[in-house]
């Protein structure tokens, strides 16, 4: 009887899987309302893609933005009790979560007189994930094999879904985040204009964890209501905070989105909260290296060392060369803001218009395809870029934070 509901369960979860799959693939965005509510009650993987589209898209996506910061809480008694009981009932636990996460939920608290947030799985997260996982490379395999794509886009896209799993692994492991934020704690310690929470490592398994409460207002919010002149300053934190941690640690928090961030005001200055350290990627120092000389020469437009820095970061010779003149325009284009020693006005940028005109000036042999190391860079990168369009005037100098 258990075997046969667990089956109609994966049924039904493959049957929403397929349903959200094919709304995204034939571009059906005026549904997104309906999409956010499948997504929110699927959580999960499916939760995560949807944040996904939400910062690559965000008027197309807009209902999505709603998954980053409250998402659809569990309508589940049983996940407050397992809460109370993992913590020993040492923690004053609000009964109403304040916040619905891709893997687990969160609810506020306090211990010892001081405010704590209290993250703990969904149940049955990891073997949903699991699931979830299987029939997407199932589903991209039919497609692959139907259509007959070039071996080199399945091998990519096989690679990219890897890389998304691995980092969604250690993302259900309190234990590992634990690690991560420690960490920050060590990079940090110095600079008091960031403000790292504190884990109650009494509390952490491999399902739960216990933090201090940022009491901050979320950077969304803060970016709504705040004078243009702080909105600068809360930029200004979040820029150096991930340019810091990459060019001068080699580590990166990979969630760039809104509610994550939180703006404190502490005696007339502001701070900036970070939380959600699940997804982090560590570089070694040659690559942090390479990047930085890719945009230094960039930069001075200096081209002849550039196939090989490209080669360095995991881009494939063949397809460098099949690019040849047209590589250095579409660089220049996408670390446009990152090369010019002044503010930069990003209601030009257009990048996508910008790169189509180059690209379709020419038909290429093979397709530059992002190596796997750079996809959290990236998205951090343009994430980061998204909240600049917050601003009243969307003008901004990038370069200082490159710090090359």
């Amino acid at each position: 009887m258990i075997n046969m509901k667990s089956k109609h369960m994966r049924l039904g979860r493959k049957y929403k899987l397929m349903k959200f799959l094919f709304s995204v693939i034939k571009e059906e965005s005026q549904n997104t309302d309906q999409l956010f509510e499948l997504l929110g009650e699927l959580k999960g993987v499916p939760q995560k893609f949807g944040q996904f589209l939400y910062l690559k898209d965000r008027r197309k996506y807009t209902a999505f933005g709603r998954l980053l910061d409250e998402g659809i809480p569990v309508k589940d008694h049983s996940l407050y009790t397992r809460a109370r009981q993992l913590t020993g009932h040492r923690i004053d636990l609000a009964e109403a979560p304040i916040a619905a996460a891709s893997i687990g939920q969160v609810y506020g608290g306090d211990f010892e007189s001081n405010p704590v947030i209290v993250k703990i799985q969904y149940p049955e997260v990891q073997a949903n994930m699991d699931h979830d996982f299987r029939f997407m490379k199932k589903v991209f395999n039919f497609f692959f094999n139907f259509f007959r794509f070039p071996w080199e886009s399945k091998a990519l896209l096989t690679a990219y879904l890897q890389e998304f799993e691995d980092t969604f692994q250690v993302e259900t492991d309190y234990f590992q985040e634990e690690k991560l934020l420690m960490r920050f704690h060590e990079v940090f310690s110095d600079n008091s204009s960031f403000f790292i929470p504190k884990v109650y490592t009494q509390f952490t398994k491999k399902d739960i964890i216990v933090e201090e409460k940022c009491t901050g207002t979320p950077l969304k919010l803060f970016l709504k209501s705040a004078p243009e002149n702080e909105k600068r300053v809360a930029l200004d934190l979040l820029f150096s905070f991930y340019f810091q941690s990459f060019f001068q640690h080699g580590i990166l928090h990979g969630d760039p989105h809104s509610g994550n961030f939180f703006i404190r005001k502490s005696q007339e200055k502001l701070l900036l909260e970070v939380i959600d350290f699940g997804c982090v990627k560590e570089y070694d120092q040659a690559f942090v290296q390479d990047t930085a000389s890719l945009i230094r020469c960039l930069r001075k437009e200096s081209y002849h060392e550039v196939p090989q820095l490209l080669i360095n970061l995991g881009f494939k010779e063949d397809e460098i060369a099949s690019y040849g003149k047209a590589l250095a325009p579409i660089l220049d284009t996408i670390f446009e803001p990152l090369l010019l020693d002044e503010a930069f006005d990003f209601k030009y940028w257009k990048l996508t218009y910008k790169l189509n005109t180059i690209m379709g000036s020419k038909v290429f042999e093979k397709t530059l395809s992002l190596p796997k190391d750079l996809l959290i860079l990236f998205r951090v990168f343009h994430g980061c870029i998204a909240h600049i369009y917050h601003l009243d005037e969307k003008v901004f100098n990038v370069y200082p934070y490159v710090d090359v």
